[in-house]
């Protein structure tokens, strides 16, 4: 006996059909959607590493100043002193380095005192949607050879004539909360840069 297979009317065949998978508009919308989340990733991976590489190369700028400074100390034979200026308003490091005096000028203390301030860096500022500026590296802090630290406006560092340097550390910083420290060899008086905020080491009687 053959059974008799009921048909559906044209139209609510062709409704069933549509329901049953996805329509080209949705289809293309998911598509699209997919697209910008993407691309949303793409551009903020992208922005992490051009924050992460400034931050390096501010950290690298800083090492060769350092290592620029320490070299003068040795060659001419006198004392030369960084200044690290923590101001939130005014971000940026230079040196006092010593004054030829000439006779006839005028300065405040003997002559080996005269010094002058050369050689300023700027911390580099990035704008905002409101126009302002902000830093988008700064010096977070100054760290110090016994595990002590400062944020201190002001930091002043000497470099001495046998070409030795005080130890210390500076934590350079982003917004994304990457960290590279610079850190002076207080032997030699050589730079040395790490990624991440480097400790000093534990004194011998406390490993």
């Amino acid at each position: 006996m053959r059974r008799k297979l009921h048909q559906l009317p044209g139209g609510l065949r062709a409704a069933r059909s549509t329901r049953a998978g996805f329509t080209m508009i949705e289809v293309v919308m998911v598509i699209l959607l997919l697209g910008l989340v993407i691309s949303a990733v793409v551009v903020a991976a992208a922005f992490g590493l051009r924050n992460k590489e400034q931050l390096k190369h501010e950290a690298r700028h800083l090492g060769g100043f350092l290592e620029h400074v320490r070299t003068m100390a040795a060659i001419n034979g006198r004392r030369y002193t960084v200044e690290y200026s923590l101001n939130e308003d005014e971000q940026r490091y230079f040196v006092w380095a010593p004054m030829t005096v000439e006779e006839g000028d005028f300065y405040e203390g003997d002559e080996e005192e005269a010094r002058k301030p050369v050689g300023f860096h700027e911390m580099p500022t990035r704008n905002r949607g409101d126009g302002s500026r902000v830093y988008a590296v700064w010096i977070d802090r100054i760290g110090y050879g016994d595990g002590s630290s400062t944020s201190d406006e002001q930091v002043k560092i000497d470099f001495m004539p046998t070409g030795g340097g005080h130890w210390h550390y500076v934590y350079l910083a982003n917004e994304d909360g990457d960290f590279y420290t610079v850190v002076v060899n207080p032997f030699t008086g050589a730079s040395e840069i790490y990624p991440g905020e480097h400790k000093p080491p534990e004194p011998e009687r406390l490993r």
